[in-house]
Protein backbone atom coordinates (compact mmCIF):
# COMPACT_ATOMS: atom_id res chain seq x y z
CA UNK A 1 0.00 0.00 0.00
CA UNK A 2 1.29 3.45 -0.85
CA UNK A 3 2.43 5.65 2.00
CA UNK A 4 0.07 8.48 2.91
CA UNK A 5 2.95 10.82 3.76
CA UNK A 6 3.45 12.16 0.18
CA UNK A 7 -0.29 12.71 -0.17
CA UNK A 8 -0.46 14.59 3.15
CA UNK A 9 2.51 16.72 2.15
CA UNK A 10 0.86 17.53 -1.18
CA UNK A 11 -2.41 18.29 0.62
CA UNK A 12 -0.74 20.82 2.93
CA UNK A 13 0.87 22.55 -0.04
CA UNK A 14 -2.33 22.68 -2.08
CA UNK A 15 -4.61 23.74 0.77
CA UNK A 16 -2.39 26.39 2.41
CA UNK A 17 -3.88 29.40 0.52
CA UNK A 18 -7.42 28.40 1.49
CA UNK A 19 -7.11 27.63 5.21
CA UNK A 20 -8.67 30.98 6.19
CA UNK A 21 -11.84 30.27 4.27
CA UNK A 22 -11.94 26.68 5.54
CA UNK A 23 -11.60 27.99 9.11
CA UNK A 24 -14.73 30.15 8.66
CA UNK A 25 -16.63 27.02 7.53
CA UNK A 26 -15.44 25.17 10.62
CA UNK A 27 -16.48 28.03 12.95
CA UNK A 28 -19.98 28.06 11.45
CA UNK A 29 -20.15 24.30 11.95
CA UNK A 30 -18.98 24.55 15.58
CA UNK A 31 -21.73 27.05 16.30
CA UNK A 32 -24.20 24.60 14.78
CA UNK A 33 -22.88 21.75 16.96
CA UNK A 34 -23.16 23.92 20.08
CA UNK A 35 -26.78 24.69 19.18
CA UNK A 36 -27.41 20.97 18.57
CA UNK A 37 -26.04 19.98 22.01
CA UNK A 38 -28.10 22.75 23.60
CA UNK A 39 -31.19 21.40 21.87
CA UNK A 40 -30.55 17.93 23.34
CA UNK A 41 -30.11 19.40 26.82
CA UNK A 42 -33.24 21.56 26.58
CA UNK A 43 -35.27 18.60 25.23
CA UNK A 44 -34.32 16.54 28.29
CA UNK A 45 -35.10 19.44 30.61
CA UNK A 46 -38.52 20.07 29.02
CA UNK A 47 -39.54 16.41 29.21
CA UNK A 48 -38.41 16.17 32.85
CA UNK A 49 -40.31 19.39 33.77
CA UNK A 50 -43.41 18.21 31.90
CA UNK A 51 -43.37 14.81 33.66
CA UNK A 52 -42.65 16.37 37.05
CA UNK A 53 -39.26 14.72 37.45
CA UNK A 54 -37.60 18.11 37.90
CA UNK A 55 -38.66 21.72 38.52
CA UNK A 56 -38.23 24.74 36.29
CA UNK A 57 -40.00 27.29 34.09
CA UNK A 58 -41.59 25.48 31.18
CA UNK A 59 -41.91 28.65 29.05
CA UNK A 60 -38.30 29.70 29.74
CA UNK A 61 -37.13 26.37 28.40
CA UNK A 62 -39.49 26.73 25.41
CA UNK A 63 -37.97 30.17 24.70
CA UNK A 64 -34.43 28.74 24.87
CA UNK A 65 -35.47 25.93 22.53
CA UNK A 66 -36.89 28.42 19.99
CA UNK A 67 -33.69 30.49 20.16
CA UNK A 68 -31.59 27.34 19.65
CA UNK A 69 -33.69 26.37 16.63
CA UNK A 70 -33.20 29.83 15.09
CA UNK A 71 -29.42 29.52 15.52
CA UNK A 72 -29.52 26.08 13.87
CA UNK A 73 -31.61 27.53 11.02
CA UNK A 74 -29.17 30.40 10.46
CA UNK A 75 -26.19 28.06 10.49
CA UNK A 76 -27.99 25.68 8.15
CA UNK A 77 -28.34 28.50 5.59
CA UNK A 78 -24.90 30.08 6.11
CA UNK A 79 -22.88 26.85 6.02
CA UNK A 80 -23.74 25.66 2.47
CA UNK A 81 -23.67 29.25 1.14
CA UNK A 82 -20.12 29.86 2.40
CA UNK A 83 -19.05 26.36 1.39
CA UNK A 84 -20.08 26.92 -2.25
CA UNK A 85 -18.27 30.27 -2.35
CA UNK A 86 -15.15 28.61 -0.99
CA UNK A 87 -15.41 25.76 -3.52
CA UNK A 88 -15.64 28.18 -6.46
CA UNK A 89 -12.71 30.26 -5.18
CA UNK A 90 -10.54 27.20 -4.55
CA UNK A 91 -11.44 25.43 -7.79
CA UNK A 92 -10.75 28.51 -9.92
CA UNK A 93 -7.43 29.13 -8.18
CA UNK A 94 -6.22 25.53 -8.56
CA UNK A 95 -7.27 25.27 -12.20
CA UNK A 96 -5.47 28.52 -12.96
CA UNK A 97 -2.39 27.29 -11.10
CA UNK A 98 -2.09 23.90 -12.82
CA UNK A 99 -3.12 25.21 -16.24
CA UNK A 100 -0.48 27.92 -15.95
CA UNK A 101 2.13 25.39 -14.84
CA UNK A 102 1.44 23.16 -17.85
CA UNK A 103 1.67 26.15 -20.20
CA UNK A 104 4.95 27.30 -18.65
CA UNK A 105 6.53 23.86 -18.38
CA UNK A 106 9.67 23.07 -20.36
CA UNK A 107 9.03 21.68 -23.83
CA UNK A 108 11.56 19.11 -25.00
CA UNK A 109 9.95 17.87 -28.18
CA UNK A 110 7.86 15.23 -26.44
CA UNK A 111 5.02 16.07 -24.06
CA UNK A 112 5.10 14.20 -20.74
CA UNK A 113 1.29 13.92 -20.65
CA UNK A 114 -1.29 13.57 -23.37
CA UNK A 115 -3.33 16.79 -23.67
CA UNK A 116 -6.51 14.84 -22.84
CA UNK A 117 -4.88 13.44 -19.70
CA UNK A 118 -3.67 16.90 -18.66
CA UNK A 119 -7.17 18.31 -19.10
CA UNK A 120 -8.65 15.42 -17.15
CA UNK A 121 -6.29 16.19 -14.27
CA UNK A 122 -6.92 19.94 -14.41
CA UNK A 123 -10.69 19.48 -14.38
CA UNK A 124 -11.59 16.21 -12.66
CA UNK A 125 -8.68 15.86 -10.22
CA UNK A 126 -8.88 19.53 -9.26
CA UNK A 127 -12.62 19.04 -8.62
CA UNK A 128 -11.90 16.07 -6.34
CA UNK A 129 -9.13 17.88 -4.44
CA UNK A 130 -11.27 21.01 -4.10
CA UNK A 131 -14.03 18.87 -2.61
CA UNK A 132 -11.50 17.41 -0.16
CA UNK A 133 -10.14 20.78 0.97
CA UNK A 134 -13.37 22.77 1.09
CA UNK A 135 -15.95 20.11 2.02
CA UNK A 136 -14.45 16.84 3.27
CA UNK A 137 -11.82 18.20 5.65
CA UNK A 138 -14.17 20.69 7.40
CA UNK A 139 -16.82 17.98 7.63
CA UNK A 140 -14.36 15.49 9.14
CA UNK A 141 -13.19 18.05 11.73
CA UNK A 142 -16.78 18.98 12.60
CA UNK A 143 -17.79 15.32 12.70
CA UNK A 144 -15.03 14.60 15.22
CA UNK A 145 -16.09 17.64 17.29
CA UNK A 146 -19.72 16.47 17.23
CA UNK A 147 -18.63 12.98 18.22
CA UNK A 148 -16.59 14.32 21.17
CA UNK A 149 -19.34 16.70 22.28
CA UNK A 150 -22.01 14.02 22.11
CA UNK A 151 -19.68 11.49 23.80
CA UNK A 152 -18.88 13.83 26.69
CA UNK A 153 -22.56 14.67 27.13
CA UNK A 154 -23.50 10.98 27.04
CA UNK A 155 -20.75 10.10 29.55
CA UNK A 156 -22.30 12.49 32.09
CA UNK A 157 -25.61 10.63 31.75
CA UNK A 158 -24.46 7.01 31.31
CA UNK A 159 -20.76 6.00 30.99
CA UNK A 160 -21.73 2.36 30.34
CA UNK A 161 -23.77 3.24 27.28
CA UNK A 162 -20.87 5.36 25.98
CA UNK A 163 -18.54 2.34 26.09
CA UNK A 164 -20.95 0.37 23.93
CA UNK A 165 -20.91 3.15 21.32
CA UNK A 166 -17.11 3.37 21.45
CA UNK A 167 -16.87 -0.36 20.83
CA UNK A 168 -18.92 0.08 17.65
CA UNK A 169 -16.52 2.87 16.61
CA UNK A 170 -13.44 0.68 17.03
CA UNK A 171 -15.04 -2.10 14.97
CA UNK A 172 -15.96 0.42 12.27
CA UNK A 173 -12.44 1.85 12.03
CA UNK A 174 -10.99 -1.67 11.84
CA UNK A 175 -13.43 -2.58 9.05
CA UNK A 176 -12.36 0.49 7.04
CA UNK A 177 -8.69 -0.55 7.24
CA UNK A 178 -9.45 -3.97 5.77
CA UNK A 179 -10.58 -2.66 2.38
CA UNK A 180 -8.45 0.52 2.13
CA UNK A 181 -5.77 -1.05 -0.10
CA UNK A 182 -8.29 -2.54 -2.55
CA UNK A 183 -10.29 0.69 -2.73
CA UNK A 184 -7.19 2.73 -3.59
CA UNK A 185 -6.03 0.27 -6.26
CA UNK A 186 -9.45 0.34 -7.93
CA UNK A 187 -9.67 4.13 -7.68
CA UNK A 188 -6.31 4.56 -9.39
CA UNK A 189 -7.38 2.24 -12.20
CA UNK A 190 -10.69 4.09 -12.61
CA UNK A 191 -8.94 7.50 -12.83
CA UNK A 192 -6.46 6.21 -15.43
CA UNK A 193 -9.21 4.62 -17.54
CA UNK A 194 -11.24 7.83 -17.29
CA UNK A 195 -8.23 9.76 -18.65
CA UNK A 196 -7.83 7.28 -21.52
CA UNK A 197 -11.50 7.72 -22.43
CA UNK A 198 -11.11 11.50 -22.52
CA UNK A 199 -7.96 11.19 -24.64
CA UNK A 200 -9.75 8.88 -27.09
CA UNK A 201 -12.74 11.23 -27.45
CA UNK A 202 -10.66 14.38 -27.71
CA UNK A 203 -8.33 13.06 -30.43
CA UNK A 204 -11.14 11.67 -32.56
CA UNK A 205 -13.32 14.76 -32.26
CA UNK A 206 -10.33 16.93 -33.24
CA UNK A 207 -9.69 14.63 -36.22
CA UNK A 208 -13.30 13.95 -37.13
CA UNK A 209 -12.69 14.21 -40.88
CA UNK A 210 -10.06 11.47 -40.63
CA UNK A 211 -12.45 9.47 -38.46
CA UNK A 212 -15.12 9.71 -41.15
CA UNK A 213 -12.85 9.06 -44.13
CA UNK A 214 -9.95 6.89 -42.95
CA UNK A 215 -10.22 5.37 -39.51
CA UNK A 216 -13.89 4.40 -39.61
CA UNK A 217 -16.37 5.46 -36.94
CA UNK A 218 -17.31 1.87 -36.08
CA UNK A 219 -13.72 1.06 -35.10
CA UNK A 220 -13.44 4.23 -33.02
CA UNK A 221 -16.74 3.56 -31.27
CA UNK A 222 -15.73 -0.05 -30.64
CA UNK A 223 -12.56 1.14 -28.90
CA UNK A 224 -14.65 3.61 -26.89
CA UNK A 225 -16.97 0.76 -25.88
CA UNK A 226 -14.03 -1.38 -24.71
CA UNK A 227 -12.63 1.44 -22.60
CA UNK A 228 -16.02 2.12 -21.03
CA UNK A 229 -16.45 -1.57 -20.27
CA UNK A 230 -13.13 -1.49 -18.39
CA UNK A 231 -14.34 1.58 -16.48
CA UNK A 232 -17.67 -0.08 -15.67
CA UNK A 233 -16.01 -3.30 -14.45
CA UNK A 234 -13.64 -1.48 -12.08
CA UNK A 235 -16.46 0.78 -10.86
CA UNK A 236 -18.66 -2.24 -10.09
CA UNK A 237 -15.79 -3.88 -8.19
CA UNK A 238 -15.29 -0.72 -6.14
CA UNK A 239 -19.03 -0.48 -5.45
CA UNK A 240 -19.05 -4.11 -4.28
CA UNK A 241 -16.15 -3.56 -1.87
CA UNK A 242 -17.80 -0.39 -0.57
CA UNK A 243 -21.19 -2.10 -0.20
CA UNK A 244 -19.68 -4.99 1.76
CA UNK A 245 -17.99 -2.63 4.19
CA UNK A 246 -21.06 -0.41 4.60
CA UNK A 247 -23.22 -3.47 5.32
CA UNK A 248 -20.96 -4.45 8.21
CA UNK A 249 -20.92 -0.90 9.57
CA UNK A 250 -24.67 -0.43 9.22
CA UNK A 251 -25.27 -3.66 11.12
CA UNK A 252 -22.97 -2.39 13.87
CA UNK A 253 -24.86 0.92 14.08
CA UNK A 254 -28.20 -0.84 14.28
CA UNK A 255 -26.83 -2.92 17.14
CA UNK A 256 -25.64 0.25 18.89
CA UNK A 257 -29.05 1.95 18.58
CA UNK A 258 -30.85 -1.17 19.75
CA UNK A 259 -28.51 -1.37 22.75
CA UNK A 260 -29.25 2.26 23.66
CA UNK A 261 -33.01 1.70 23.36
CA UNK A 262 -32.88 -1.48 25.48
CA UNK A 263 -30.61 0.28 28.01
CA UNK A 264 -33.22 3.06 28.36
CA UNK A 265 -36.18 0.68 28.71
CA UNK A 266 -34.44 -1.36 31.43
CA UNK A 267 -33.34 1.87 33.15
CA UNK A 268 -36.89 3.24 33.20
CA UNK A 269 -38.18 -0.02 34.68
CA UNK A 270 -35.54 0.07 37.41
CA UNK A 271 -36.05 3.82 38.02
CA UNK A 272 -32.47 4.72 37.10
CA UNK A 273 -33.49 6.49 33.88
CA UNK A 274 -36.07 9.25 33.48
CA UNK A 275 -38.13 9.87 30.36
CA UNK A 276 -36.05 13.01 29.77
CA UNK A 277 -32.85 10.96 29.99
CA UNK A 278 -34.29 8.43 27.50
CA UNK A 279 -35.06 11.31 25.09
CA UNK A 280 -31.47 12.53 25.46
CA UNK A 281 -30.07 8.99 25.06
CA UNK A 282 -31.83 8.39 21.76
CA UNK A 283 -30.78 11.79 20.39
CA UNK A 284 -27.18 11.45 21.60
CA UNK A 285 -26.79 7.92 20.26
CA UNK A 286 -27.78 9.28 16.86
CA UNK A 287 -25.30 12.12 17.25
CA UNK A 288 -22.55 9.65 18.14
CA UNK A 289 -23.41 7.15 15.42
CA UNK A 290 -23.96 9.69 12.66
CA UNK A 291 -20.41 11.07 12.99
CA UNK A 292 -18.99 7.54 12.88
CA UNK A 293 -21.13 6.72 9.85
CA UNK A 294 -20.11 9.99 8.22
CA UNK A 295 -16.42 9.35 8.86
CA UNK A 296 -16.53 5.88 7.39
CA UNK A 297 -18.54 7.07 4.37
CA UNK A 298 -15.75 9.57 3.70
CA UNK A 299 -13.17 6.82 3.20
CA UNK A 300 -13.89 6.16 -0.53
CA UNK A 301 -13.80 9.92 -1.18
CA UNK A 302 -10.54 10.25 0.77
CA UNK A 303 -9.00 7.42 -1.24
CA UNK A 304 -10.11 9.10 -4.48
CA UNK A 305 -8.71 12.42 -3.26
CA UNK A 306 -5.36 10.79 -2.40
CA UNK A 307 -5.20 9.44 -5.95
CA UNK A 308 -6.07 12.86 -7.39
CA UNK A 309 -3.42 14.54 -5.23
CA UNK A 310 -0.83 12.10 -6.60
CA UNK A 311 -1.90 12.88 -10.16
CA UNK A 312 -1.76 16.65 -9.59
CA UNK A 313 1.64 16.27 -7.94
CA UNK A 314 2.85 14.52 -11.10
CA UNK A 315 1.52 17.44 -13.13
CA UNK A 316 3.17 20.06 -10.93
CA UNK A 317 6.47 18.15 -11.06
CA UNK A 318 6.89 19.06 -14.72
CA UNK A 319 10.04 21.21 -14.91
CA UNK A 320 9.17 24.83 -15.53
CA UNK A 321 10.78 27.31 -17.86
CA UNK A 322 12.92 30.19 -16.60
CA UNK A 323 10.70 32.96 -15.27
CA UNK A 324 11.61 36.62 -14.94
CA UNK A 325 11.58 39.98 -16.69
CA UNK A 326 11.44 39.60 -20.51
CA UNK A 327 14.60 40.70 -22.31
CA UNK A 328 13.66 43.04 -25.18
CA UNK A 329 16.24 43.71 -27.88
CA UNK A 330 16.39 46.90 -29.92
CA UNK A 331 15.21 47.02 -33.51
CA UNK A 332 15.62 43.84 -35.53
CA UNK A 333 17.96 41.53 -33.54
CA UNK A 334 20.23 38.98 -35.19
CA UNK A 335 20.49 35.31 -34.16
CA UNK A 336 23.88 33.61 -34.01
CA UNK A 337 24.40 29.82 -33.79
CA UNK A 338 27.89 28.89 -32.66
CA UNK A 339 29.08 25.27 -32.44
CA UNK A 340 25.54 24.04 -31.79
CA UNK A 341 24.99 20.31 -31.33
CA UNK A 342 21.62 18.78 -30.48
CA UNK A 343 19.78 15.48 -30.36
CA UNK A 344 16.34 14.70 -28.96
CA UNK A 345 16.04 12.67 -25.71
CA UNK A 346 16.14 8.90 -26.25
CA UNK A 347 17.54 9.43 -29.74
CA UNK A 348 21.14 8.61 -30.62
CA UNK A 349 21.07 10.57 -33.89
CA UNK A 350 22.41 14.13 -33.80
CA UNK A 351 20.12 16.62 -35.53
CA UNK A 352 22.92 19.23 -35.45
CA UNK A 353 26.62 18.82 -34.79
CA UNK A 354 28.90 21.87 -34.33
CA UNK A 355 26.49 23.94 -36.42
CA UNK A 356 27.32 27.62 -37.13
CA UNK A 357 25.17 30.26 -38.77
CA UNK A 358 24.41 33.98 -38.35
CA UNK A 359 20.96 35.35 -39.16
CA UNK A 360 21.99 38.98 -39.67
CA UNK A 361 19.84 41.76 -38.16
CA UNK A 362 17.12 42.88 -40.54
CA UNK A 363 17.80 40.10 -43.05
CA UNK A 364 15.30 37.91 -44.92
CA UNK A 365 16.54 34.30 -44.86
CA UNK A 366 14.97 31.23 -46.46
CA UNK A 367 15.67 27.91 -44.70
CA UNK A 368 15.34 24.93 -47.03
CA UNK A 369 16.08 21.22 -46.93
CA UNK A 370 14.42 17.82 -47.08
CA UNK A 371 11.79 16.75 -44.57
CA UNK A 372 13.23 15.63 -41.24
CA UNK A 373 16.58 17.39 -41.73
CA UNK A 374 16.06 19.75 -38.76
CA UNK A 375 14.42 22.94 -40.04
CA UNK A 376 11.78 23.03 -37.29
CA UNK A 377 14.39 22.01 -34.69
CA UNK A 378 16.49 25.00 -35.76
CA UNK A 379 13.57 27.33 -35.04
CA UNK A 380 12.83 25.67 -31.69
CA UNK A 381 16.44 26.23 -30.66
CA UNK A 382 16.17 29.90 -31.59
CA UNK A 383 12.90 30.18 -29.64
CA UNK A 384 14.58 28.42 -26.66
CA UNK A 385 11.91 25.75 -26.72
CA UNK A 386 14.89 23.39 -26.96
CA UNK A 387 18.37 23.79 -25.47
CA UNK A 388 21.52 22.79 -27.38
CA UNK A 389 23.58 20.02 -25.81
CA UNK A 390 26.69 21.91 -26.94
CA UNK A 391 27.37 25.38 -28.25
CA UNK A 392 25.25 28.51 -27.95
CA UNK A 393 22.38 30.40 -29.54
CA UNK A 394 22.64 34.16 -29.07
CA UNK A 395 20.40 37.11 -29.86
CA UNK A 396 22.22 40.37 -30.51
CA UNK A 397 21.69 43.96 -31.62
CA UNK A 398 24.01 46.93 -32.08
CA UNK A 399 24.69 47.33 -28.36
CA UNK A 400 23.91 44.05 -26.64
CA UNK A 401 23.93 40.26 -26.93
CA UNK A 402 22.18 37.70 -24.77
CA UNK A 403 21.82 33.91 -24.78
CA UNK A 404 18.50 32.65 -26.15
CA UNK A 405 16.13 31.72 -23.33
CA UNK A 406 12.42 31.81 -22.57
CA UNK A 407 12.99 35.43 -21.50
CA UNK A 408 14.13 36.40 -25.02
CA UNK A 409 11.11 34.79 -26.68
CA UNK A 410 9.29 38.13 -26.53
CA UNK A 411 11.44 39.24 -29.50
CA UNK A 412 9.85 36.63 -31.78
CA UNK A 413 6.67 36.33 -33.77
CA UNK A 414 6.12 32.72 -34.80
CA UNK A 415 3.71 31.50 -37.47
CA UNK A 416 3.78 27.68 -37.25
CA UNK A 417 2.81 25.37 -40.05
CA UNK A 418 -0.89 24.55 -40.37
CA UNK A 419 -4.04 26.17 -39.09
CA UNK A 420 -3.45 28.13 -35.89
CA UNK A 421 -6.67 30.14 -35.58
CA UNK A 422 -8.79 29.71 -32.47
CA UNK A 423 -12.58 29.66 -32.24
CA UNK A 424 -14.01 33.17 -32.10
CA UNK A 425 -14.16 36.18 -34.39
CA UNK A 426 -11.41 37.21 -36.79
CA UNK A 427 -11.02 40.37 -34.71
CA UNK A 428 -10.44 38.31 -31.56
CA UNK A 429 -7.82 36.23 -33.37
CA UNK A 430 -5.94 39.35 -34.49
CA UNK A 431 -6.09 40.97 -31.06
CA UNK A 432 -4.40 37.93 -29.52
CA UNK A 433 -1.12 39.28 -30.96
CA UNK A 434 -1.75 42.96 -30.21
CA UNK A 435 -4.59 43.64 -27.74
CA UNK A 436 -4.32 47.42 -28.28
CA UNK A 437 -4.30 47.29 -32.09
CA UNK A 438 -6.59 49.84 -33.75
CA UNK A 439 -9.09 49.11 -36.49
CA UNK A 440 -6.80 50.80 -39.02
CA UNK A 441 -3.78 48.73 -37.94
CA UNK A 442 -5.77 45.51 -38.28
CA UNK A 443 -6.96 46.50 -41.76
CA UNK A 444 -3.41 47.34 -42.85
CA UNK A 445 -2.05 44.01 -41.55
CA UNK A 446 -4.83 42.10 -43.33
CA UNK A 447 -4.08 43.93 -46.56
CA UNK A 448 -0.33 43.18 -46.35
CA UNK A 449 -1.16 39.50 -45.74
CA UNK A 450 -3.47 39.46 -48.80
CA UNK A 451 -6.29 38.74 -46.35
CA UNK A 452 -8.45 41.72 -47.30
CA UNK A 453 -11.10 39.19 -48.35
CA UNK A 454 -12.18 39.54 -44.71
CA UNK A 455 -13.89 42.84 -45.55
CA UNK A 456 -16.12 41.06 -48.08
CA UNK A 457 -17.40 38.63 -45.45
CA UNK A 458 -20.87 39.23 -44.05
CA UNK A 459 -19.65 40.42 -40.64
CA UNK A 460 -16.17 41.54 -41.65
CA UNK A 461 -13.76 41.48 -38.71
CA UNK A 462 -16.56 40.14 -36.54
CA UNK A 463 -17.08 37.05 -38.73
CA UNK A 464 -16.84 33.97 -36.55
CA UNK A 465 -14.69 30.95 -37.29
CA UNK A 466 -14.88 27.63 -35.53
CA UNK A 467 -12.25 25.48 -33.85
CA UNK A 468 -8.97 25.47 -35.84
CA UNK A 469 -10.45 28.05 -38.21
CA UNK A 470 -13.30 25.88 -39.46
CA UNK A 471 -15.52 27.86 -41.84
CA UNK A 472 -12.48 29.28 -43.62
CA UNK A 473 -10.24 27.62 -46.21
CA UNK A 474 -6.70 26.61 -45.28
CA UNK A 475 -5.30 29.44 -47.41
CA UNK A 476 -7.61 32.01 -45.81
CA UNK A 477 -6.66 30.84 -42.34
CA UNK A 478 -2.94 31.06 -43.19
CA UNK A 479 -3.27 34.63 -44.43
CA UNK A 480 -5.14 35.71 -41.30
CA UNK A 481 -2.42 34.05 -39.20
CA UNK A 482 0.23 36.05 -41.10
CA UNK A 483 -1.75 39.26 -40.53
CA UNK A 484 -1.90 38.44 -36.82
CA UNK A 485 1.89 37.98 -36.79
CA UNK A 486 2.42 41.35 -38.51
CA UNK A 487 0.54 43.06 -35.69
CA UNK A 488 2.82 41.63 -33.02
CA UNK A 489 5.46 44.14 -31.84
CA UNK A 490 8.60 42.03 -32.19
CA UNK A 491 11.87 42.31 -34.06
CA UNK A 492 12.10 38.72 -35.38
CA UNK A 493 9.48 36.95 -37.48
CA UNK A 494 9.61 33.21 -38.10
CA UNK A 495 7.27 31.68 -40.68
CA UNK A 496 7.09 27.90 -41.04
CA UNK A 497 5.65 27.01 -44.47
CA UNK A 498 3.25 29.93 -43.97
CA UNK A 499 2.40 30.18 -47.69
CA UNK A 500 2.16 26.44 -48.43
CA UNK A 501 -1.61 26.60 -49.05
CA UNK A 502 -1.56 29.73 -51.23
CA UNK A 503 -1.78 29.83 -55.00
CA UNK A 504 1.33 31.27 -56.76
CA UNK A 505 -0.22 34.67 -57.42
CA UNK A 506 -1.40 35.18 -53.83
CA UNK A 507 1.92 33.86 -52.49
CA UNK A 508 3.81 36.40 -54.62
CA UNK A 509 1.64 39.23 -53.30
CA UNK A 510 2.17 38.15 -49.67
CA UNK A 511 5.95 37.82 -50.09
CA UNK A 512 6.31 41.21 -51.77
CA UNK A 513 4.24 42.84 -49.03
CA UNK A 514 6.29 41.12 -46.31
CA UNK A 515 9.56 42.31 -47.86
CA UNK A 516 8.20 45.84 -48.26
CA UNK A 517 6.89 45.98 -44.70
CA UNK A 518 9.58 44.08 -42.81
CA UNK A 519 12.89 44.35 -44.69
CA UNK A 520 15.52 45.94 -42.41
CA UNK A 521 12.79 46.49 -39.80
CA UNK A 522 12.48 42.83 -38.79
CA UNK A 523 14.72 39.79 -39.03
CA UNK A 524 12.65 37.35 -41.08
CA UNK A 525 13.29 33.58 -41.16
CA UNK A 526 11.12 31.73 -43.66
CA UNK A 527 11.08 27.91 -43.65
CA UNK A 528 9.88 26.88 -47.06
CA UNK A 529 10.34 24.48 -49.98
CA UNK A 530 8.89 27.07 -52.37
CA UNK A 531 11.17 28.64 -54.95
CA UNK A 532 9.21 31.88 -54.74
CA UNK A 533 10.49 32.33 -51.19
CA UNK A 534 14.12 31.50 -51.98
CA UNK A 535 14.44 33.92 -54.93
CA UNK A 536 13.16 36.83 -52.86
CA UNK A 537 15.40 36.17 -49.84
CA UNK A 538 18.65 37.91 -48.98
CA UNK A 539 20.22 34.53 -48.26
CA UNK A 540 19.30 30.85 -48.34
CA UNK A 541 20.29 28.37 -45.62
CA UNK A 542 20.09 24.95 -47.28
CA UNK A 543 20.20 22.32 -44.57
CA UNK A 544 21.54 18.90 -45.51
CA UNK A 545 23.91 16.38 -44.00
CA UNK A 546 26.95 18.58 -44.73
CA UNK A 547 25.55 22.02 -44.04
CA UNK A 548 24.58 21.11 -40.49
CA UNK A 549 28.23 20.72 -39.56
CA UNK A 550 30.95 23.33 -39.36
Amino acid sequence: MKSLRPSLKALRKVARPFWGRVLVSILIGLLRIAASMTFVWISKALVDVATGTSEGSLWLYVGIMVGTMLVQLACGVAAPYWERLTVVYCQNSLRYKYFGHVLRSTWNGRESFHSGDSLNRIFEDVRVVTDLVCVRIPNIILTLCQFLAAGIFLSTLSPGLLWIILLVTVVTVFASKIYYRRMRELTERIRKTDSRIQQHMQENIQNRVLALTLFGTDRILSRMDDLQDDLKDDTVKRLNVNAYSRTLMSAGFMLGYFSAFLWSILGIRSGAVTYGMMTAFLQLVGQVQRPVSSLTSQIPALIEAATSLDRLTELSSLPGETQGEPVHMEGAPGIRFEGVSFNYPDSGNRVFERFNYDFAPGSFTAVTGPTGIGKSTLIRLALALLRPSEGSVTLYDSTNSVAASPLTRCNFTYVPQGNTLVSGTIRENLLLAAPEASEEEMKEALKDAAADFVFDLKDGLDERCGESGSGLSEGQSQRIAIARALLHPSGIMVLDEATSSLDPETEQTVLENLISRCHSRKTVIFISHREAVSVRSDSVLALDGMDKKS
